[in-house]
Parts: structure tokens; C-alpha cells; sequence
């Protein structure tokens, strides 16, 4: 728990980090939509009081007509130029097209310049939005991957990896250039930077940790160096290019060059080098299952990062312009992390085939609704023309596709499963069907034999066999294609490390286990399935947290391994299976058990009487026609009264209702079975008994009902014993704390003591404070002997007890509380016998009864109240009473005031709800007694009853005292 907790800050952390970039993600999508800046291709500074062009790019409107580097710009548009916001305001202000009038100061002469403006350009932007889409739904998986499997080791860096990718792709600079603009220009460098290695990362610890990483795990942390060395170059460019330093703007212009073309390259080197690793990783596997795995990786990270490193990357690098083939071949890097999200985390990638399948059909679905928005669009665009009807055709466009989605999302699904399963769709198909009318058949022999087959013909596997219990053991109930020595030797033992794995819900993989035929265990050796009969899954069946049977599957006929969604169906079958065996193993009990007593209600009466369980058999008309001996003396009742009366006659009308309620009415002629595992019942004695119900048919030769068997078994015994077992528990547990609390508490203690002897010792007599020291030291040693009892309470051992005066003590505890009641309001009666024997007993164990009896007489008048405390002589017993006049115990809460941690006071006071437990154990420990006597509003009375000492015991418990005295 303690673990679990220590990360639970993690999870609100993820949420609140993707929320927050999602949220700057989709402002930046707004901005990069909406934005449309004009520009003259001019960077203007402020220096001196004059705006001066500070840089000027190639190609531009500003280049075009003539600005040099170091212009003074002193009239724009006719209006005077202060600063270089005023550009800005000036270029905003004009449209597209438009001349504008440059007045500048070049070596001290005034030039005047005609420039005309265009547009700021905004990149390829409905290719950002497509990997903006991309990148939201990959943050979107790392998300709830993490949120949903934060045990597993590998979801942290899996988050990761859809964090970065998310960075990189989910941003893009507008060309703003102010505040939103620049922490957008950074976020996306810092994820295009940073996602190769992440990836590369993981590339070489998948599925296991390559030998080089093995043997030098620092490699891992090199791979990050390039990415910070070119984070460096950037940050130290943008410093330049701000800086006063002439040099400034040519080394951000040149480092921003080589930056846009290298780091493309750089991703494609890094993704090269985890398709490499990929590789790797399927050559030096010997597991059939992992190379079929790892080959599929291949494929995916090969046809994510050639097409962009071929096509994009290299003629980029050379100096080549992007166009928009080049561009497009950014699009299947989206492969990459999309994937294989849930294969990744699980570290098993069984369903590389569904992954890669569900992708296909997201894909295709994707193009086929985008081509159907574009087709939508641009039709109606044709009889709407205008910018005023965009948004109205963009939104019924949108609305169609959404409602188009579904459909065809289904329709391409059923396709590519056609595709992927060919033959086996309709087995799969009628597979589903078959799993959902399984609880319909209550022949176990049948059932068995129709399951094993439909898996068989289903995934197409070699060998099929379904196990349930047996005995000890689980053994072969149906079988397909198992051999006669395999139906023999395959079985699981109920003590095996097999059968817990299978107990605890898990489904036993192929590569996982091996089967050892004589001692029926996992070994937990990696192999090629299981040695004997070249079984290679185990999928448990389980109802109610109990197996009740096991599916076991051999090789398929390809040899190729299941897929995820194989499993998930298996196991989708494996629990209607589990309901279906519990049902026909349920039917045939209840079948057995109608036929034996049918045969005994032909055959022997006898034995009906013989049995422990109270039995009634009521005919077609609900009216009893058996009535044994054992349910006479569970419900007191005879024979003769109960014979010929209905059911309702003779029994509670709740246990009447609960019957109708689960059976119906007239539920003793339905001929139906039912099942009541607890039920309180109040006999003709007014004995409260808890039975085990159970009804079921009585059935004659022909199969046709003739009455309703109700048994009763009388289970209070059973009841009783499992409440005192808890009990037990509760004490040992309280035993352990006890023992603990005063081992630390006696270490405080001891040091506590010798300090204060010290001080006492070196104060004298006559000083104030040597009384103190004394009663420091008193009160110690007290608390030092109050520890060790609770150390001898654990043990539940007897220590020495001598003879105690019951009336001491009492006022001993009062003393050490009278400051205490006093300022409680709570004025004291007390009414101690004169002449008292002495008990035998531990005086300060008894100290701690009377302390907590007191206290909780206290907390139980918190305005005040009186406290009486009277002793008196019994017979041979000594009784002491505390009572008060407080609020009193509740009838329910006083049957459990003495059990371990239980209060009834109000939450978030002091109370641990152990001080009468511990009374309780003291008390028995001195072999005596205690009761309560409680009413709600009037108070509550505790009596202690304590065997008087011996004279003898007396007489040496007198001499004991007198020794320690000396």
C-alpha cells in the first residue's frame, strides 16, 4: 500500500502536463489557422533612437526593392518612423498588394523606396495539421496507457516517447513572433530534438537489453548528447541574433540554416538506428513467438523512417527545396508511435497483427471520410459560392462525416477481418454465438466435447483439452486431438505453482512455462511450450474466484502464436465458459441429489430420518408430506402438526417472502432448483438458529415432479465458530501491536529514568527540586512497568501476582486523575468496603483496568456527571464497580465493546478502541470476570468480579513486600 501510495502524486501530474499542452496545442492550431501577417521581409531594430534594418531576407519584398542591412528608416507611408513596433503597426494596417512608401538614411543621404508587401508565409499547414492530429492522439494514448498500467516499468518511458513525439509534431511557429509564438518555436525544437533518442532508447532495450547496453549502459545516456549540443547551438543563436555584437544576426541566420537541415536528418539517423536495433533484436531471438513479433516491429519502424530519411531527409540535408512530395513523405512516421502503444507497455506484442489491423482500419476509414468531407465540400461549394457560406458548408460537412464515421468504420472493419481471417471469420463468428447460448447446455459431458471443438476449428490449433476438477487435482474432461497417454497424464495438481497462477486469474502464455509430467508444475523456464504434448496456453476458467476449469491449447497448425485479440476472445469464452461448467456441475449435483431422494422416498424412509439436515417435502399444493426427525429439533416442531399444513402455516413469513421473491409463486410446484446460503431463523423455542437452505424438485421414475425437497442445515455451530476465529485473530493482532508499541516505548523510558537518577544526585535534599526529581522518577518506573505488562500481555503468559488490596489501587488511580475529573465537571461517589480481602493479582495491570474504566467513563460525560466507585465482598469474590451517568452503550455496540480497535466515539477524537480490550485480556488474565450494564441516556456499570487471596498468599505476599521494602 505504502508503494502504491508513494507514486499516486504521479498520476494528477500526467493529467494536469498533457491537459496543459493540449490546450496550448489546440491554441496553436488556432493561431496557425487564423494568423495572416503581412511583411517586407525586414527585421528592424531599435539602436540610438533610429530603426535601422537589421537583417533582411533573401527573396523578400524589402530585397526586392532595394533595403540594404543598416537602412535608417525614417518614413513609412508618409508617417514618421520612432520605433520599430511603429513598422509593425504600419504593416498590419495595409492589405495585401499594397505600395508603401520607404523613406531611408543610407551613408548620410535620404533615399526614398516604393515596397510592396506580401504576405508572411505559413509553411505547408494541412500537412502540420495532420501531424498535430496525430500528435494529440499519441499524447492521448501515452496518457491513458500510463493512468491505466502505472505499475508496468516500461509506461513512463512509453509516455515519454508519445510526450515528444507530441512536442514535435503538435506545435509549429505562425510567424507571430511575439510571446505565444516563441514558446511554440521552442516547444516543437525541444520535441524534434529529443524524440530520436527517446526512440532509439527504447529500440535498444526491446525485448530485452542489447548486449552492448548490457555491457555499457552509459551508451544510453550518450545517445541524448547530439540532442543537447544542437538545443545549445539554438539557444546560443537566438542570444547572438538579440546580442549588440555585429556578428550576431549572420550567426543565427547561418545556425538556424543548418539547425532546419540537420535535425531532420538527425531524426532519421536515430530512427535508422532503432530499425537497426529492431533487427538485432529479431536475429538473436531463438523464441518462434518473439521473431514473429519482432518482425512485425521491423516492418513498422522500416516503412515509418526509410520513406522520410529517403525522400525528405538526405535531399534536404544537400540543399534541396522542399516540395510537396518531399513533404508527404512525413506522413508514415505517424506509424511509429501509433502502432503499437499497448504491445509496447505490455513488453508482449502478441497482437502486432490487431495493432497493425486496427490501424489499417483507422487509416482507412480516416482517408475514406476525409475524401467524402472533401468531395462534400467542394460540391456544395460550387452552388454556395462565397466566403460567407465557408463555415456554414464546412459545418454540415462535418456533420455528415460524423455521421457517416460509424458505418463505415464497420463496414471497413468487417472487411479487413474478412481479409485477416478468411476461413476462420465464420468460425469466429459462430464461436461468439456459441459462447453466448453456453449457459443453455447442462449436460457437462456435451458441453465439454462442443467447446473443445468450436476452439479448435476456431483458431485452428493442433490440440485442444478442457480440465476440471477432480479430486485434488484438475484432469482431462474433453479433449481434441489428444492422444490416449495424453488423456491420462495431463493433469494439474491444486498445490502446484501452475494451478496458483491459473487460481489468481492469469492466462499462462506460450514460452512462459514448461510442463514437468511427473511433478505436474511450472518450472518457470522459457521453452518451446509445454514438454509433453506440446501444450502451449493455459487459459483458467473461474466463477466466484474459484477455478472450475482450465482450457489448454496446443500449437496452431502454422505454428504461428495467438494474437491478443485471440486471447481476449479465449478469455471472453473462458468466463461464460467458467458460468456454464459451474451450471452443469451445479445441475448434475442438484440432478444426483433428486434422484437420491427419490429413491429414498421409495426405498427407505429410514435414511431420510438418519440425516443431520432437517428435510420437508411439500407436495404439488405446497402442503408437507415428510417432515424428518432432525428439522423436529431444529424448529420445534413434531411430526404430527407439521403433516397435511401448507408452508405458510408453519413457517415465518419473511422466510415465505424470500422464497417467493427468488422462486416466484406457488414455487413449490415449479419444479426448479434454489439455493439460500445463510438464513436467520426463529424457531417454536424462540432460538435463533442459522440454516443453509436449499431447494430442489422431487422427482419421480418419469422424470415428472411430484414435489418440492426443502433442507434445512443447521449451520449456527459453524457460525458461531467462524465469529470466534475472527475474534481470535483480532486478539493476536492486538498482541503484536502491544508487543511492538512497548518495545519502542521501553527504550525512551529507560533513557528517561537515568537521567533523572543523575539529576537526583546531584541535587540535594532540601531543594524544591528533589521532590519533583523523586515523582519524575516514581512516575517512570511506573510507565516502565505499565510498557513490560503490555510486552507480557503479547506473550499471553501469567506473570508473578501477589496479594492486592483492590481499594488501594482504586484510589491510587483516582489520585493520579483527580485534577483531571475535576476539570471534567465530574464529581466522584465513592463507596469502598471497609474491610476488603486482598486479591491475587499484578497491581499494575490492575491499575490500567480501573485507569481505562475511568477514562472511558469520562469521555462518556463530557458535561460533567457523577463517577461512583464501590467495592464489596461476594461469596469468594471480590467485586469493584465504576459506573457513571453518562450517555450510555447502544444494545448492538455493547456486544462488541471489548473487540480490538472498536470505539463508539465520535470520529477524529483520541479513542483507538483498545482500552477494554486490554481490560478484557487483563481481567482474564487474573482469571475473573467482567459485565456491563448500559441504557441509552441513563449510564453505563461495569462490574469487576476478582477470587479473593489465600491466607497463605497473603501471608507471603505480606513477607514479599516486606523484603522489597528492606
Amino acid at each position: 500500500m505504502a508503494q502504491r501510495d508513494s507514486g499516486s502524486w504521479k498520476i494528477p501530474l500526467v493529467l494536469l502536463t498533457s491537459a496543459v499542452l493540449l490546450a496550448l496545442s489546440i491554441h496553436n492550431i488556432q493561431l496557425k489557422s487564423r494568423f495572416q501577417s503581412l511583411d517586407d521581409g525586414v527585421f528592424w531594430d531599435d539602436q540610438l533612437g533610429r530603426v535601422y534594418a537589421k537583417h533582411i531576407d533573401p527573396d523578400s519584398p524589402g530585397s526586392r526593392a532595394g533595403l540594404r542591412v543598416g537602412d535608417v528608416l525614417v518614413l513609412l507611408a508618409n508617417e514618421p518612423v520612432a520605433a520599430a513596433s511603429d513598422v509593425r503597426r504600419t504593416l498590419d494596417a495595409s492589405r495585401d498588394g499594397e505600395e508603401l512608401a520607404y523613406q531611408i538614411i543610407r551613408e548620410e543621404e535620404r533615399q526614398a523606396l516604393a515596397l510592396i508587401v506580401a504576405p508572411l508565409p505559413k509553411g505547408n499547414v494541412p500537412a502540420y495539421f495532420f501531424l498535430a492530429a496525430v500528435g494529440i492522439f499519441s499524447l492521448g494514448v501515452g496518457t491513458f496507457v500510463y493512468v491505466r498500467r502505472r505499475g508496468v516499468a516500461a509506461t513512463a518511458h512509453f509516455y515519454l516517447l508519445c510526450l515528444f513525439w507530441f512536442l514535435g509534431y503538435g506545435f509549429s511557429f505562425t510567424g507571430a513572433l511575439d510571446g505565444w509564438d516563441t514558446g511554440f518555436f521552442w516547444i516543437d525544437r525541444v520535441g524534434l530534438l529529443f524524440f530520436p533518442p527517446i526512440f532509439l532508447h527504447f529500440a535498444l532495450c526491446f525485448p530485452t537489453k542489447q548486449a552492448m547496453v548490457e555491457r555499457r549502459p552509459s551508451v544510453l545516456w550518450a545517445l541524448y548528447l547530439p540532442s543537447v549540443v544542437l538545443l545549445y547551438a539554438s539557444l546560443t543563436a537566438e542570444i547572438a541574433f538579440f546580442s549588440s555584437f555585429s556578428w550576431g544576426v549572420q550567426l543565427f541566420v547561418g545556425t538556424n540554416s543548418f539547425l532546419n537541415r540537420i535535425i531532420p536528418a538527425f531524426g532519421s539517423v536515430m530512427s535508422l538506428l532503432a530499425f537497426a536495433a529492431f533487427v538485432s533484436s529479431y536475429r538473436r531471438s531463438r523464441s518462434i513467438t518473439v521473431k514473429k513479433q519482432t518482425k512485425w516491429i521491423v516492418w513498422g519502424t522500416g516503412f515509418g523512417s526509410l520513406p522520410f530519411a529517403l525522400f525528405y531527409a538526405v535531399p534536404y540535408l544537400v540543399g534541396v527545396t522542399p516540395t510537396l512530395t518531399m513533404e508527404l513523405s512525413v506522413v508514415p512516421l505517424a506509424f511509429i508511435p501509433l502502432s503499437f502503444a499497448y504491445a509496447i507497455v505490455k513488453y508482449r506484442l502478441m497482437d502486432v497483427e490487431v495493432l497493425f489491423k486496427r490501424g489499417m482500419v483507422l487509416t482507412l476509414a480516416t482517408a475514406v471520410i476525409g475524401g467524402l468531407y472533401l468531395a462534400i465540400f467542394l460540391a456544395s461549394a460550387n452552388y454556395m459560392v462565397g466566403d460567407e457560406h465557408s463555415t456554414i458548408l464546412a459545418l454540415l460537412s462535418a456533420i455528415v462525416v460524423v455521421l457517416l464515421f460509424t458505418p463505415i468504420k464497420s463496414r471497413i472493419q468487417n472487411a479487413i477481418d474478412r481479409l485477416f481471417y478468411r476461413e476462420r471469420y465464420d468460425y469466429r463468428r459462430a464461436l461468439l454465438a456459441f459462447s453466448r447460448d453456453l449457459n443453455a447446455h447442462l449436460d457437462l459431458d456435451r458441453l465439454s466435447s462442443r467447446l473443445v471443438e468450436r476452439i479448435g476449428d476456431t483458431f485452428e490449433v493442433e490440440k485442444v483439452a478442457l480440465l476440471v476438477p477432480s479430486g485434488r487435482a484438475l484432469r482431462v474432461q474433453a479433449g481434441h486431438g489428444l492422444t490416449d497417454d495424453e488423456w491420462k497424464s495431463v493433469q494439474v495438481a491444486d498445490d502446484s505453482p501452475l494451478y496458483n497462477r491459473l487460481a489468481s486469474g492469469e492466462a499462462v502464455y506460450y514460452g512462459e512455462f514448461d510442463w514437468d509430467p511427473v511433478r505436474n508444475f511450472a518450472k518457470g523456464e522459457a521453452g518451446d511450450g509445454l514438454a509433453i504434448d506440446n501444450l502451449q496456453y493455459a487459459i483458467p476458467c473461474r466463477s466466484h474466484d474459484k477455478v472450475v476449469g482450465v482450457i489448454l491449447l496446443g500449437r496452431r497448425w502454422d505454428q504461428s502464436a495467438l494474437s491478443s485479440e485471440d486471447m481476449d476472445l479465449l478469455t471472453m469464452l473462458s468466463g461464460q465458459a467458467a458460468t456454464a461448467l459451474e451450471n452443469a456441475r451445479l445441475y448434475q449435483s442438484l440432478e444426483r441429489k433428486a434422484k437420491e431422494f427419490e429413491a429414498l422416498k421409495e426405498h427407505s424412509e429410514h435414511t431420510i430420518e438418519s440425516l443431520e439436515a432437517g428435510i420437508l417435502v411439500l407436495d404439488l399444493e405446497g402442503r408437507v408430506v415428510r417432515f424428518n426427525r432432525a428439522l423436529e429439533g431444529l424448529y420445534g416442531l413434531t411430526r404430527q402438526e407439521a403433516m397435511g399444513r401448507s408452508f405458510g402455516e408453519l413457517f415465518p413469513l419473511s422466510l415465505c417472502e424470500t422464497l417467493e421473491a427468488s422462486m416466484g409463486e406457488g414455487w413449490w410446484s415449479r419444479g426448479e432448483t434454489a439455493g439460500i446460503s445463510r438464513l436467520n431463523l426463529t424457531n417454536l423455542r424462540d432460538e435463533e438458529k442459522v440454516v443453509k437452505l436449499q431447494v430442489a424438485p422431487f422427482l419421480t421414475d418419469k422424470e415428472a415432479p411430484e414435489g418440492t425437497i426443502v433442507i434445512f442445515e443447521d449451520v449456527t455451530a459453524h457460525v458461531e465458530m467462524e465469529t470466534q476465529l475472527r475474534l481470535r485473530e483480532k486478539m493476536a493482532s492486538l498482541g503484536l501491536l502491544a508487543a511492538g508499541v512497548a518495545h519502542e516505548v521501553n527504550t525512551p523510558l529507560t533513557g528517561i529514568s537515568s537521567f533523572t537518577q543523575m539529576l537526583r544526585d546531584q541535587t540535594s535534599e532540601d531543594d524544591p527540586k528533589s521532590k519533583l526529581l523523586e515523582k519524575i522518577e516514581r512516575q517512570t518506573e511506573r510507565a516502565s512497568k505499565i510498557v513490560n505488562n503490555l510486552l507480557n500481555f503479547a506473550r499471553q503468559g501469567r506473570s508473578g501476582f501477589v496479594a492486592v488490596q483492590l481499594n488501594d489501587v482504586i484510589r491510587d488511580v483516582l489520585s493520579l486523575l483527580e485534577h483531571q475529573l475535576t476539570r471534567s465537571r465530574i464529581k466522584v461517589r465513592l463507596e469502598l468496603a471497609e474491610v476488603l480481602p486482598r486479591v491475587m493479582g499484578d497491581e499494575n495491570k490492575l491499575q490500567q483496568v480501573f485507569l481505562n474504566l475511568i477514562l472511558n467513563a469520562q469521555d462518556a460525560m463530557p458535561s460533567g456527571g457523577w463517577l461512583t466507585m464501590k467495592t464489596a465482598m461476594r461469596g469468594d469474590e471480590v467485586v469493584a464497580t465504576v459506573a457513571d451517568t453518562g450517555h450510555g452503550i447502544g444494545t448492538e455496540d455493547v456486544k462488541r465493546i471489548y473487540d480490538p480497535f472498536f470505539t463508539t466515539k465520535r470520529a477524529g477524537s483520541s479513542g483507538t478502541g483498545l482500552g477494554l480490550s486490554i481490560t478484557y485480556g487483563i481481567i482474564q488474565e487474573h482469571s475473573g470476570h467482567i459485565n456491563v450494564e448500559s441504557s441509552l441516556g441513563k449510564g453505563t456499570s461495569f462490574l469487576v468480579r476478582l477470587m479473593k487471596a489465600s491466607d497463605a498468599a497473603d501471608e507471603d505476599s505480606t513477607i514479599q513486600r516486606a523484603q522489597q521494602t528492606l
